[in-house]
């Protein structure tokens, strides 16, 4: 049976490893509510994310993802599908910790790439978006570290992801 003082549980991992997809799945097995952190910003803001940045600045986007979480997470009984940044800020990562189990979904490269919707996001980086999402992940892979719990997604259907997210939080 899961820890039900579990609060919360924060789906964090690389942009195009599934944290929206599982998300859904696991909030639907579990009866809680899903929030998908990208596209309630986009509601808030009635614009999609990138025009957002453009608009406001990373920054002002940031300060609003950390208001935003801080407020939700004070509620109970929701899986939180995270920015991919979300980890790189302290602020968010106590947030986080102090409310909830976080869950890294870990996905080669290569998988990333296959499951990306848009590109976009990367091209306008510049550079190859293999190369660039390596670089991404090298700089966050310290901090999705920090997890309370490791998914390996390879090989694994979003389905079986929440099998396995099931399991191991009935472990805990």
């Amino acid at each position: 049976m899961m820890n039900m003082s579990l609060r919360n549980i924060y789906l964090i991992g690389m942009m195009g490893v599934g944290k929206s997809t599982v998300g859904r799945i696991l909030a639907n097995q579990l009866k809680w509510a899903f929030v998908d952190v990208n596209e309630m910003l986009e509601a808030i803001y009635n614009r999609p994310l990138l025009e957002i940045s453009n608009t406001f600045g990373e920054e002002s986007l940031r300060n609003m993802e950390g208001t935003m979480l801080q407020e939700l997470s004070q509620g109970e009984h929701q899986v939180f599908a995270c920015n991919s940044d979300a980890v790189l800020e302290e602020n968010k990562l106590r947030t986080m910790d102090s409310t909830g189990a976080t869950i890294w979904l870990d996905a080669p490269i290569i998988d990333l790439l296959e499951r990306m919707d848009s590109k976009q996001i990367i091209m306008e980086a510049g550079g190859e978006a293999g190369n660039i999402l390596q670089e991404m992940l090298l700089d966050r892979r310290s901090y999705y570290e920090k997890a309370n719990i490791r998914v390996a997604t390879d090989d694994l259907s979003p389905e079986m992801t929440v099998a396995e997210i099931i399991k191991v939080l009935n472990q805990l």
